[in-house]
Formats: structure tokens, C-alpha cells, sequence
């Protein structure tokens, strides 16, 4: 890591992930940042994959996915009258 060059990016990046595991909200993180959109601060939740998943846990979504849909013939009739 001593070769490893850290720029002023690589800190406002640092800081905004552990500011996310800690639980603090997106728009509080935008703020700090200074992003003018949100979408551009969610960038970092979508690059925690550990958060994502703990997110997911706690909704209750498991990895068993179950029995696919698999629609009937009065959907499929009214997905072809479309």
C-alpha cells in the first residue's frame, strides 16, 4: 500500500462509504460531499455490496427465489390481446 498513491478523491470516497456503513443517510452524505443529485451519492450504496446485503436481510429477503410466476391462460390471452 506505501506505492500506492492516495489522492483527495480517494479520502472524500473513504469518508462517504464509512459514513454509509455507519447509517448515515444518502442525503446527509450528499450534503458533506456536495453532490448537486442524489443519484450521484447513491453511487456509493450501490458499490457496498456488504450493505446491500445486510439490506436485504433485514427485509427479509432470502436466497430461495421459490417457484417462478408462471401466468395462466386469461393473462396470457390478455397479454396478447395488447
Amino acid at each position: 500500500m506505501a506505492d500506492k498513491p492516495i489522492s483527495p478523491h480517494i479520502f472524500r470516497q473513504s469518508l462517504a462509504m464509512k459514513l454509509l456503513q455507519s447509517g448515515v443517510d444518502l442525503l446527509t452524505i450528499q450534503a458533506w460531499l456536495g453532490h448537486a443529485r442524489v443519484a450521484t451519492t447513491h453511487r456509493y450504496a450501490t458499490a457496498d455490496v456488504e450493505m446491500m446485503r445486510n439490506g436485504l436481510e433485514k427485509a427479509g429477503v432470502t436466497g430461495d427465489h421459490g417457484v417462478r410466476f408462471r401466468p395462466n391462460d386469461s393473462v396470457l390471452q390478455l397479454l396478447n390481446s395488447i
